[in-house]
Order: structure tokens, then sequence, then C-alpha cells
């Protein structure tokens, strides 16, 4: 059975302002963790609780679509993809819907894993808006040890 997560929020910002957040290195680390390198090619990601990165390829479509897609990192997401697609609000350029999914898991992948992932997402999709909307960075993830 292939798993997907599919989350959706709001956010109040232009659709310009999510892509330039989703698409860069300094956004990134405002919303999901402060170990990040991203280019508009590809990206890699690490996190102090994690003894790998994950590396991505990155595919974009301006103002609509930042996707990326595993190539090497956590156990069962070798070649899974997530996508953040940014859709208007009809009469306010405002406000942005984002709708995130990750699919493409590797055969065997476990449900409560994904369901673990989907809820690791919801809280950095929420860290998203709050940032877009405050401009304060707050990352889910930090490069400090506590």
């Amino acid at each position: 059975m292939e798993y997907r997560i599919a989350l959706a929020i709001t956010a109040e910002g232009s659709r310009r302002k999510l892509f330039d957040v989703l698409r860069t290195t300094e956004g990134h680390k405002a919303f999901w963790t402060t170990d990040c390198e991203l280019t508009d090619v590809d990206g890699r990601f690490s996190f102090l609780q994690s003894p790998v990165d994950l590396e991505v390829t990155v595919s974009l479509v301006e103002e609509e679509l930042v996707s990326m897609t595993v190539t090497a990192g956590f156990p069962g997401w070798s070649g899974s993809t997530w996508q953040w697609r940014l859709s208007p609000v009809p009469g306010d350029d405002n406000v942005t819907i984002v709708q995130f999914r990750h699919f493409g898991f590797e055969s065997g992948h476990e449900e409560d894993a994904v369901g673990f992932t989907a809820q690791t997402w919801a809280m950095i999709l929420d860290r998203l808006a709050r940032y877009i909307k405050s401009g304060q960075p707050d990352p889910f993830f930090t490069n400090e040890s506590t």
C-alpha cells in the first residue's frame, strides 16, 4: 500500500512571499531546520536528532510549486517527494493556500512511521504560517543540543 500525506493551511502572505521562503536556505532556516542548504536545483537538510542528512533535488514552478525529491536520507524516504503547492485565495492577494503533500515512500515503509511523519509535517506547516505572518523565525529543529 502506498501512503500519502496531504495537509493544507492558509498563510497570511502573498504567493510570491511564500514561494521565496520555500525555495531559499534562509526561508527554511526560519521555520524548519537551522542546518540546511538549498538552491533552485538541490538541497541538504540536517537534524541534530538524526545520523543522516536529507538530500534532495528541487523542482520549481514560479509562485505555484516547490517540489523536493529525496535522493538520500532517512530510511523509507528514498525517492519520496514532498511538495508545497501555492494557490490564491479569491479576492485576497495577501492570503495563500498552502497545500502540502508527501508521497512515494519506499515499499515496506510502515503506516505508523508515515503517521508520525504527518504529525511532524503538520507542526512544521504551522511554523511556516506563523513565520509568514510574524516575520519572526521559529524553526522546528535547531542544531543546538538541549
